[in-house]
């Protein structure tokens, strides 16, 4: 039948693991030997065995809870079974649910117990069966249903009820329901049940958190986190993304707190019970929609700003000041994106709530954003440009969600981009509508395409569109590849459409399926309906005909030109480009947009594709006169590099300041990541930045930025050995004009000025000799001494100038890296002390930075404390240490002895140990550790959880790290022992 699913075939780990050799063990058997046991010592082993299983059977008897209500039993016997299926679940075991019947209708009431952490709930669904079927199944994952309430009648009025025959917990956390008659295809049921649930501390499903008040005093707060597959958590459903429905929600609240849910409230009934006074909210029925949209919230937080009549800000009390920002620029995003939409925001209202306690930065809930307390309040005393800019982008997505993603929703998570990818693209156009004096849309180059190419460059990368059927396949869809190289090839297709083909394409596709689910094909028809309408492409070619080869297929080209300057033509050459590897037998082969301009007739504004490469492994185009340089793939507008020939790549060294700054770090981002691959000298690279740091008298922010980041890499992976000094002569040299021009003096309140002194800063406090070093240390002792932030002062030219928040990690960093155990703890006691989430962050960054091991082990073990650090935080501790080079492998170690507790401890959500995983890999470069890696990640078995895509990328970087050291070290210890006199003259 359609949708069914057959799990008979499916074997069990025991299955699989019994016998699975099909070899005989014998024990203590000398060799060559047979074993011989007498008939009557058979015979008493046999009594023996007997004896134990008797005993056994006394002991289940008289141990297992049995209950006495006749309900107890019955979920006992439920969780039992639902445990060991958790237990059993592998990685291969399909969760998908299905398509018998879909759910119409959702109608849930919950009652949250914060004293035992537990929920008590009652639900009713509304279900229509598409096929006649005599089963029901549905998600329930760490929640006990009630068997004796569960109940199934045919709506809408009938009191006669379908026979239940049986109902068992599945693998893959699910739930089975088998009637005694069959549910006919059309009519609509009821099924209603009880159950109960855990408010667990993991910040999954419905979690409860707690924090001190200005007093000091604990509070509470319960919340919800159900993306991706977490809703079954808090209350059995349909857990899927096309399983869209209305949901009615009624929520139980003591008298002191107040509840949100996605739809606004609709009533308030006054309960009393043997737990005292408890009030019932309940709010208005939704449109229909996903269960991973489903959120509601039960706490003490007050609305702190109402901007207009829609939007309501949320948060602690003494946060009251800390949400105009937010307050300010949500409803211009919000109505930015109603226009360029052409589609008013369909739901009466929108919360967005700072929770206390919160796994991702934000949840695009439909009606109620939720975020993290760092990630919404911005605080004038403590806060940085960098934290400002964060909460623009971060709210600029989550608004732009509720179109993509909220309105449309993917029709299953292997297009998972299509939400995401379309998100973190639109972030930048609403924040560039608020703040246009950011220029924050040349961002775009080092904040997604190198961050999706990092990745992409690995053998280990995979397609953005790909198979997952478990949560924690879906869990690891959650990366780079859908999110950064989503935006990436949505931006490219704008750029090949044009901006009206692409937008009016774009309303398309949200009109034709609001409400409804959609898979990249349906927006691949759309773009290409409204591309016929411009006479964009030949008759006979397609959106989905391009974009399936940047969808299906792992990584990206590179695209070699071998030009003649003579004929005016190039020869382009594509293959996939890898970092390592790069002997392998790829084929992939891509339909590729290319502009150009050359130094005949420069253009740098026109993007749109003089001609593509249409899958073809090599073409020769005809460009007309080429001149002394010529450039493709303008702006990085299409995702793949370029690698030049020797003749132009000497000629752009040459005249690298004559192209505009996006331009600039496009090539030098290409060239270092070309060498790195072994697919260019170093000369040319290291020529490049040395030409371009020296020249650059404005210091313009996006190519400083790309270069002293790619210049990380060499001083991560030089770190122990020789060349190590002479890479920290060759950037202190080149850089010495931008080292002594940017200071501390942060008086000019400009967003490009503080970003550029927050990036340089970080590299010109480097060397303890530095002006900025000893800068650094003298204010942080001036702040022991002191005691108060607000009493920070330096003395620069005879006057006092107040250190303000934006080199405030700098100065941390700088520090407790040069200093001993007083600086840590002093820091560590400010970290305890503050309420501010943002300075939480910088102190909790800067603990990572101290030399002394000793220091950095004590600072890791407060990630299995169990009050210390907090779950949000455990993942950036982590990295702090990790990253240090002192701190590398006493992190590794760390993390190989308490895998276990820490998977216990964290969970599976949220990427943590997979974000642990990765950060190790930066400074491993040695065969020896590459094994260490490969055998830690074999010693962690079934208990890999969602680190399996981690554990590959980061041993693939570590053996990358290791043929860069064969293949590269000497070529670029010659080049700087070369060139050390004369670095700024090359």
């Amino acid at each position: 039948m359609v949708g069914r699913i057959d799990y008979s075939s499916v074997p069990t780990n025991a299955d699989l693991e019994n016998n699975s050799h099909q070899k005989k063990y014998t024990v203590n058997q000398p060799a060559g030997k047979n074993l011989i046991i007498s008939k009557p010592l058979c015979t008493l082993m046999a009594i023996g065995a007997l004896l134990l299983a008797i005993l056994a059977g006394l002991v289940v008897f008289f141990l297992v809870p049995r209950g006495c209500d006749g309900i107890n039993s019955s979920r006992s016997v439920a969780s039992l079974t639902q445990k060991e299926d958790i237990r059993m679940s592998a990685n291969e075991v399909d969760e998908r649910l299905p398509r018998s019947i879909k759910p119409l209708k959702y109608t849930i009431q919950i009652y949250p117990d914060f004293q035992n952490s537990t929920t008590e709930g009652r639900e009713s669904i509304v279900l229509q069966p598409i096929e006649d079927t005599n089963t029901i199944i549905f998600h329930a994952d760490e929640i006990d249903i009630d068997k004796d309430s569960v109940k199934v009648v045919k709506a809408p009025n009938s009191t006669a009820e379908v026979p239940v025959t049986h109902q068992h917990y599945m693998e893959g956390e699910r739930y089975k329901i088998v009637l005694g008659d069959q549910l006919v295809k059309g009519n609509d049921y009821v099924l209603s049940l009880n159950f109960k649930g855990k408010l667990n501390d993991q910040l999954q499903g419905f979690y409860r958190c707690q924090y001190p008040d200005t007093m000091g005093e604990i509070r509470y707060a319960a919340s919800t986190q159900f993306s991706p597959t977490d809703a079954r958590k808090a209350f059995p459903c349909f857990d899927d993304p096309s399983f869209k429905a209305k949901f009615k929600i009624r929520l139980a609240r003591p008298a002191n707190m107040t509840s949100l849910s996605n739809m606004p409230l609709e009533s308030t009934e006054v309960v009393q019970s043997v737990n005292g006074t408890w009030f019932w909210d309940s709010y208005a029925e939704t449109p229909e929609m996903s269960t991973y949209l489903v959120a509601f919230i039960i706490s003490d937080l007050v609305k702190l700003h109402s901007s207009d009549s829609l939007i309501s800000i949320w948060a602690r009390r003494e946060f009251l000041t800390q949400t105009d920002y937010a307050g300010k620029i949500a409803p211009n995003i919000l109505k930015y994106f109603e226009n360029y939409f052409r589609m008013t925001f369909p739901l009466p209202k929108i919360d967005i709530v700072a929770v206390p306690e919160f796994g991702f930065n934000a949840m695009e809930n439909w009606g109620l954003i939720t975020f993290r307390e760092n990630s919404l309040l911005f605080d004038n005393y403590s806060s940085t440009v960098e934290d400002k800019r964060s909460i623009a982008t971060i709210l600029s997505h989550e608004i732009a969600h509720q179109w993509f993603g909220n309105l449309v929703t993917p029709k299953w998570w292997n297009d998972l981009w299509l939400k995401e990818g379309f998100a973190t693209y639109l972030e930048y156009l609403g924040v560039n509508h608020v703040e246009p004096s950011w220029n924050i849309l040349d961002e775009f180059l080092p904040g997604e395409v190198e961050r999706a190419m990092a990745l992409d460059s690995l053998t280990s990368s995979r397609p953005i569109s790909f198979e997952v059927f478990n949560s924690d396949q879906i869990r690891q869809a959650f990366d780079e590849i859908s999110y950064a190289k989503g935006a990436c090839i949505i931006r490219m297709m704008n750029h090949f459409l044009g901006e009206e083909t692409f937008k009016n394409g774009l309303i398309k596709y949200l009109d034709e399926h609001k409400y409804g689910n959609a898979d990249r094909n349906d927006l691949f028809t759309s773009l290409t309906e409204e591309a016929r309408l411009r006479d964009t492409f030949e008759s006979n070619e397609t959106v989905k005909q391009i974009m399936d080869t940047w969808t299906e297929q792992a990584g990206f080209p590179v695209v070699n030109v071998d030009p003649d300057y003579e004929k005016g033509t190039l020869k382009l050459i594509q293959k996939r480009f890898l970092l390592t590897d790069t002997s392998t037998k790829d084929t992939s082969k891509w339909w590729i947009p290319v502009s150009f301009t050359s130094s005949s007739a420069p253009d740098f504004i026109t993007t749109t594709p003089k001609f593509w490469i249409k899958g073809e492994t090599e073409v020769v185009k005809k460009v007309g006169p080429i001149g002394d340089w010529y450039l493709l793939n303008i702006n990085q507008t299409g995702y793949y590099i370029v690698n030049y020939d020797e003749k132009n790549w000497k000629n752009i060294i040459e005249n690298i300041m004559d192209f505009p700054p996006l331009i600039r770090a496009q090539l030098i981002s290409d060239s270092m990541d070309l060498a790195r691959a072994n697919h260019l000298d170093y000369d040319i690279p290291l020529r490049l930045i040395a030409r371009m740091a020296v020249k650059d008298v404005n210091i313009m922010f996006v190519p400083t930025a790309v270069a002293l980041n790619k210049l990380r890499f060499l001083s991560d992976i030089l770190y122990d050995t020789p060349a190590f000094g002479l890479f920290e002569e060759y950037h202190k040299a080149i850089f010495k004009q931008t080292y002594d021009v940017v200071d501390f003096n942060d008086n000019v309140d400009d967003y490009i000025t503080r970003r550029i002194r927050q990036t340089v800063l970080e590299w010109s406090c480097r060397s303890p000799d530095s002006t900025c070093n000893h800068e650094s240390r003298a204010l942080f002792r001036n702040w022991m001494i002191k005691g108060s932030q607000s009493s920070i002062y330096i003395v620069r030219s005879k006057k006092y100038i107040k250190i303000l928040p934006n080199i405030r990690s700098i100065i941390y960093c700088t520090a407790i890296r040069e200093g001993s155990t007083v600086e840590w703890d002093f820091v560590y006691e400010r970290f305890l002390e503050t309420t501010s989430p943002t300075e939480k962050n910088i102190l909790l960054d800067a603990l990572g930075c101290t030399k002394l091991k000793w220091l950095l082990s004590r600072y890791l073990d407060k990630l299995i404390d169990g009050y210390s650090i907090r779950i949000q935080d455990a993942d950036r501790v982590f990295e702090s240490v990790a990253r240090n080079e002192e701190g590398s492998m006493i992190a590794f170690d760390f993390l190989r002895k308490h895998w276990n507790e820490m998977l216990q401890h964290y969970g599976d959500g949220f990427g943590i140990l997979g974000k642990m995983v990765k950060s190790l890999a930066v400074h491993m470069n040695t065969e020896f550790q590459l094994k260490e890696l490969e055998r830690f990640k074999d010693s962690v078995g079934s208990n890999i959880s969602t680190t399996t895509q981690s554990f590959d990328a980061a041993i693939e970087q570590v053996r990358g790290n290791v043929e860069w050291i064969k293949k590269n070290y000497n070529q670029v210890e010659e080049w700087l022992t070369r060139h050390k006199d004369q670095f700024v003259y090359i």
